[in-house]
């Protein structure tokens, strides 16, 4: 690959009237643009740091994108987790025969003048 600063350009001669074998209709010439090759050589330093920010904003993005799919991961999981508890939950209450939750109708009652406490004892499925 040939740097900017170096443009080719073509070139077509006049023949001198005598025929010769080779083609001289067209020749390449190469042109140099000062202004162009300057910015060549002095943007090293100017690309090398383009090169660095895209790769460092690539890399936020991919973070970025690896946090939010955890996120929803972990959404998803609790989600699941809760209706697996729900469903759980409502077949134990459909099981009772008399229409009281199994909280209730293992309830112990305390009573005292000023105060009522209710005691059960719930467990869980896990």
């Amino acid at each position: 690959r040939m740097p900017r600063f170096l443009k080719e350009a073509v070139v077509s001669t006049q023949s001198t009237g005598k025929k010769r074998k080779k083609n001289r209709e067209t020749k390449v010439e190469i042109k140099f643009d000062e202004n162009e090759r300057i910015e060549y050589l002095t943007g090293f330093r100017k690309r090398k740091n383009q090169r660095k920010e895209k790769a460092k904003q690539d890399n936020e993005r991919l973070v970025k994108e690896a946090r939010a799919r955890l996120k929803k991961k972990a959404k998803e999981e609790k989600k699941k987790k809760l209706g697996k508890i729900m469903e759980d939950f409502e077949n134990i209450n459909k099981q009772n025969k008399d229409g009281l939750s199994e909280f209730e109708s293992n309830a112990q009652v305390f009573e005292d003048e000023e105060t009522t406490v209710t005691v059960a004892a719930i467990e869980l499925a896990t």
